[in-house]
């Protein structure tokens, strides 16, 4: 028996206006692809981003297509010197630490309240428009050339290119022991099509994924909370997946709260479901969890919160 959706605003769901695109998504996989056809490059630990030139002004819409153009004041500048009448560029809003690694909890900190929203930058490795030509269809190569060419020698402030990296068939663990989050592997000769592909690939050093919150077993610290309860999606229903109660500290854990008491509905969103003390919450809240494998019984082994997926909606599970 599947789930009841909730019923979503225009604002929730936004229609996909014309001449926005929604992005290309990796697919999860056990081992980096080998072979010349394929080209490699770090996995940048941030929110994915479109980025929209139209005649010097810029539009910011997240991977669900949210318009966060006021979040990203250090990108929007740095696009709008781009030497081009119009663009679409797809990258990674991220923010860099003194050894240049990207962590998505230095990132939400940048966009929380009293954040340096300066310190956003964008990660680009892919053109998908330029000066009026569509060029979607044009092989990944030719692509990441013309945006080459349109950074130029010294790109804005605000702005890296996302290198591809070599490496033999141990590319992943030397990328892991340099502290990045995993590999993106993709098709040299690949257009551009949007949705989940097998084109593009990716590689983790920890295994990380995101979970819809589904309740709360309650406890003493953060106004209240022990552990947050998740369920992932397995051809339409909520599956419980466990829960997670480390990783907080006193700002997500603040906040994780707010948002849980807000959601908290009468019954289980998993029909059948009953846990003992746990308080249900409207599947309305997307998390990303890092841990180390499943247990038999289909549930979690040591997972870790690692932030609330605020660029992400439910619906986009089902």
């Amino acid at each position: 028996m599947k789930w009841a959706r909730r019923t979503t605003s225009a604002r929730d769901r936004p229609r996909i206006a014309a001449g926005v695109v929604p992005p290309l998504l990796p697919t999860l996989v056990d081992r980096v692809p080998q072979g010349p056809t394929w080209l490699h490059e770090i996995k940048w630990d941030g929110y994915r981003i479109g980025v929209y030139l139209d005649r010097g002004k810029v539009k910011i819409l997240t991977r669900n297509l949210h318009d966060w153009t006021v979040k990203f004041p250090t990108i929007v500048a740095a696009v709008a010197e781009l030497d081009a009448t119009d663009a679409i560029i797809d990258g990674e809003a991220f923010v860099a630490d003194d050894k240049g690694l990207s962590h998505f909890s230095s990132l939400q900190r940048a966009l929380g309240r009293g954040g340096r929203r300066k310190d956003i930058m964008l990660a680009v490795f892919d053109l998908l428009k330029l000066n009026g030509e569509d060029i979607r269809d044009r092989p990944l190569v030719d692509r990441r050339k013309a945006l080459v060419d349109l950074l130029g020698e010294t790109p804005p402030n605000g702005i890296v290119f996302s290198d591809e990296i070599s490496g033999g068939s141990d590319i992943l663990a030397q990328v892991c022991q340099f502290g990045f989050e995993g590999i993106v592997s993709k098709l040299r000769i690949s257009p551009y099509r949007s949705g989940r592909r097998q084109e593009w690939v990716k590689t983790k050093c920890v295994l990380s994924d995101e979970f819809i919150v589904i309740g709360y077993e309650p406890g003493n610290s953060y106004g209240g909370l022990g552990s947050i309860l998740l369920a992932n999606v397995e051809d339409g229903n909520l599956v419980f997946a466990g829960g997670v109660g480390t990783g907080f500290n006193a700002r997500t854990g603040a906040d994780m709260m707010r948002r849980l008491k807000a959601a908290e509905a009468e019954k289980s969103p998993i029909p059948g479901l009953k846990l003992k003390g746990a308080v249900w919450t409207r599947p309305e809240i997307v998390v990303e969890v890092e841990y180390r494998g499943w247990t038999e019984d289909h549930q979690l082994r040591h997972p870790s919160f690692k932030g609330i997926r605020s660029d992400r909606s439910v619906d986009e599970f089902l």
